[in-house]
């Protein structure tokens, strides 16, 4: 009898097997490059929010540190920037006058905006864009308060040596100096020298001559102010405060400082120095090398002059300043000394000897200012800050 059912062959059945084989590896092989597709997606969107937060810290850490290193902006800046480099990144701070001084109603201060960009550069996943942060913040320009008195103001008074000669000390304003412009006679001169009617040491007049000497080249000398008190109160320095430790200055040199220490001759920065106290809490005493330097100098101790010495700017001295008969020195801008007395030291006299015919302490109007433009600083405003600043 024939049979009407058929037998099917080995290779036919094989041959299914092999491309249900085929098929479920593809689709395994598919699934776990999706799922590695969706973990380094995960990873490199995980990297990027937090190379995004460490930028934003970044930006801000950037943002303070423009703030704390007070740039010394004159009332003329319109641009200043600087790059701060960071651990596992960088800032770029860029700050910009939005409004000049006395805009508007004629004694607003200057308006400034400070952006801070930054960049997150490690670590980061190859190939992961570096994060980068944008923040800004609104400022005003806080002009120093220190009052131009005079352009020698002794706390412990001045004698003026020598039996003839020019005298030594000058009000009147030694003029332009590029790029300051000065006002000019009468704006931009001043009195002499600024004294108390009495000496806190020795009970002698603030101010005195050995013989009878003409009125210094411009002014006179200012009306004695009745204490060392009252006069060390018109100068609007903490100098109790400062010799504490509340001033940061731009550097610190001794006696012992090599003269590539102190601010480059001719520099243009007007930077602040200061000459601490010793080790042993002692007062330390500076000489004023040779060479022509210029910003604010902070000195605990005496001053010293030699031969060639030349200050452009303002000087603050806890003790007296010294200078010997004989020498050729320039001192143009203000120089304010016994300031020592606000902390209960006593502080001898200056004793400025007569010249041979040339004034060399003048009073200075654009070293002075560009000085104290040297001790102003930006000054952040409540509720001035914003994320996520425009870069273009």
């Amino acid at each position: 009898m024939w049979s009407s059912r058929t037998t099917r062959s080995g290779g036919a059945e094989g041959g299914f097997v092999l491309a249900t084989t085929l098929l479920v590896t593809t689709l395994l092989t598919v699934m776990l490059a999706a799922s590695f597709l969706l973990v380094s997606a995960e990873q490199r969107t995980t990297d990027n929010s937090f190379g995004t937060a460490r930028a934003l810290a970044l930006a801000q850490a950037g943002l303070q540190g423009y703030f704390s290193a007070n740039r010394a902006l004159s009332d003329t800046t319109t641009y200043d920037s600087i790059h701060v480099a960071l651990a596992n990144g960088y800032a770029d701070v860029v700050a910009t006058r939005l409004r000049p001084i006395g805009s508007g109603t004629g004694s607003a201060r200057a308006l400034y905006i400070v952006r801070s960009t930054a960049v997150a550069t490690s670590p980061v996943m190859a190939g992961s864009v570096q994060g980068s942060r944008t923040i800004a913040q609104f400022a005003l320009k806080n002009a120093a308060a220190f009052p131009s008195r005079a352009m020698v103001v002794a706390l412990n008074g001045v004698y003026i040596s020598g039996a003839s000669g020019t005298h030594p000390v000058s009000g009147s304003d030694l003029g332009s100096q590029a790029p300051c412009v000065s006002p000019g006679h009468p704006a931009g001169d001043t009195v002499a020298i600024s004294t108390p009617s009495v000496v806190p040491i020795d009970g002698l007049a603030g101010y005195g001559y050995a013989v009878s000497t003409p009125t210094p080249v411009y002014g006179r000398i200012e009306n004695y102010f009745p204490a060392w008190n009252n006069l060390y109160d018109s100068t609007h320095v903490d100098w109790s405060g400062i010799v504490a430790g509340s001033l940061v200055p731009d550097y610190t040199v001794t006696n012992a400082s090599p003269v590539g220490a102190w601010p480059p001759i001719l520099g243009t920065n007007y930077q602040v120095g200061f000459v601490p106290k010793d080790s042993l809490g002692n007062n330390q005493d500076i000489t004023i090398p040779i060479g022509q330097r210029r910003g604010v100098l902070v000195v605990t101790g005496n001053v010293r002059l030699v031969s060639g010495s030349h200050w452009d700017g303002i000087i603050l001295a806890g003790g007296n300043l010294v200078i010997p008969s004989g020498l050729v020195y320039y001192l143009h801008g203000m120089v304010v000394t016994g300031l020592n007395i606000a902390v209960g030291q006593s502080v001898a006299r200056d004793t400025l000897p007569r010249t041979s015919g040339t004034t060399y302490i003048q009073w200075t109007w654009c070293y002075t200012q560009s000085s104290i433009n040297s001790l102003s600083s930006l000054v952040p405003i409540k509720n001035g800050w914003a994320d996520t600043w425009s870069t273009y």
